[in-house]
């Protein structure tokens, strides 16, 4: 699988300390981990950085962790994120198998880091997603994802961190269009509070940065919407 980036976890645990020890164990695995403790938060993130599985905790604050899994198979793309449940040993396995769900699984605390990864990379088997190309590609634009460079035709154009975040979301999600507030979300964080001119400062840069001379934006803005790619 080396043509291919690593499996993205969404972990959604309300406790701080819980959810940094979910995370820097996934991570030692070189799992590309996205860090969630509320629903508002996860649901943002995996709109505009989908994960290829969930592990959502029981002892979430604001919903339920069935809810959670229910809101966020309703994003397009995620409607078979194979998800596993951190329950407590009081709580019912049955409680957590929706309709049949295969692509679920319940691990019960406390759980041993291994138990966890075991879990994981059996999930991951049993679903078979699809997790994306170290190379992508848009008309003569060329992304390794990699090595952060960036391919005009033939010639390599230098991208700051930012920029090169920003292109890559069009580039992953080339039909979509994206709000300046969703931008945010994927390269700054939901929890930064970034300018949206800001936003508007780097769309251009990269324009620049591209100097295509064929009347072609790169990215395109959508009145009222936002940006995508042309």
């Amino acid at each position: 699988m080396s043509d291919k980036l690593p499996p993205k976890i969404l972990v959604i645990e309300h406790d701080d300390q819980s959810n940094a020890i979910l995370c820097n164990t996934i991570e030692r695995y070189w799992f590309d981990v996205t860090r969630a403790r509320n629903v508002e938060t996860a649901l943002r993130l995996a709109y505009v950085n989908k994960p290829n599985a969930a592990i959502i905790s029981s002892r979430l604050q604001d919903v339920s962790a069935i809810e959670m899994a229910a809101r966020l198979k309703k994003i397009e793309g995620l409607q078979k994120i194979p998800i596993i449940f951190l329950v407590n040993q009081d709580e019912s396995a049955q409680h957590y198998s929706t309709n049949n769900d295969n692509s679920n699984k319940v691990l019960f605390r406390p759980f041993t880091p291994n138990e966890l990864m075991i879990n994981i990379k059996s999930l991951l088997r049993r679903s078979n997603p699809v997790f994306q190309n170290k190379f992508i590609k848009h008309k003569n634009i060329t992304m390794d994802l990699a090595t952060y460079k960036v391919f005009h035709g033939q010639k390599q154009v230098h991208f700051g961190p930012t920029e090169f975040k920003l292109l890559q979301l069009f580039m992953t999600n080339p039909d979509s269009t994206y709000s300046r507030r969703q931008i945010v979300d994927y390269v700054w964080g939901v929890d930064k509070d970034i300018s949206f001119r800001t936003v508007d400062v780097h769309i251009n840069r990269i324009r620049k940065m591209m100097d295509l001379n064929d009347g072609n934006q790169v990215i395109r803005t959508i009145r009222a919407a936002g940006y995508r790619l042309d």
